[in-house]
């Protein structure tokens, strides 16, 4: 497999903002309903999986005939991590074990990768589903929807919008509160691992309703 460049100048510096991850997530309540803006190419066949509003909910569709103004698709819950937080890095805590022969050459061997991102501080801030989301699972003690989180690393050094950023999806993530409080705001840090479980792919634009479309899964 080729290895694709990145998108940068010549010793041009990547922005930290150009490292994204973004936290993924389902629930009963929370879906997101988006209008739709052109007829989808599989109207004809699968117009039933689209929804239209119906009072203050929404609804399958139960008619083919497309209209501009009425049809919607579902997306899950996403958000883009790091508001707020000025300083935060993928950790990869790498288990290795170095031994050296009997020429004395050193070998090293790597075992396993144990990824994982701080968010500190991660601020309660007025209408952030996440950490809604977060604080209900913390209220109830809901310690296995913990375990519950797709997350995305998109690098987006890497292509464009028109053929797509490189992009990793991790799917059945952990994500752990660490504490609530602080001094002048209510901080809730939290520490998100990934899973490795991954599928590489990419997403066509820098915005929380992407559409990832997969590659390779390793």
């Amino acid at each position: 497999m080729a290895v694709n460049s990145f998108n940068l100048a010549p010793d041009q510096r990547a922005e930290r903002k150009l490292l994204i991850t973004v936290c993924e997530w389902e629930d009963a309540n929370g879906s997101v309903y988006v209008k739709l803006e052109s007829k989808p190419v599989d109207w004809d066949t699968n117009y039933a999986s689209y929804y239209v509003e119906s009072g203050s909910s929404y609804e399958a569709n139960a008619s083919s005939t497309w209209s501009d103004a009425t049809n919607y698709y579902k997306r899950v819950n996403r958000t883009i991590m790091g508001k707020r937080t000025p300083d935060s890095s993928i950790e990869y805590n790498v288990d290795s074990e170095t031994s050296t022969d009997i020429l004395g050459f050193n070998y090293t061997d790597v075992n396993k990768t144990q990824p994982q991102q701080s968010f500190d501080p991660h601020l309660i801030l007025g209408g952030d589903k996440f950490s809604e989301k977060l604080n209900d699972i913390r209220r109830r003690n809901a310690l296995s929807e913990l375990q519950q989180f797709t997350l995305y690393i998109i690098t987006a050094f890497i292509g464009d919008s028109s053929s797509g950023y490189d992009t990793e999806r991790h799917t059945g993530c952990t994500i752990l509160y660490d504490s609530i409080g602080g001094e002048d705001n209510v901080n809730f840090p939290l520490t998100a691992y990934f899973s490795n479980n991954i599928t590489l792919g990419k997403v066509d634009k820098l915005a929380d309703d992407f559409t990832f479309t997969p590659d390779i899964t390793i």
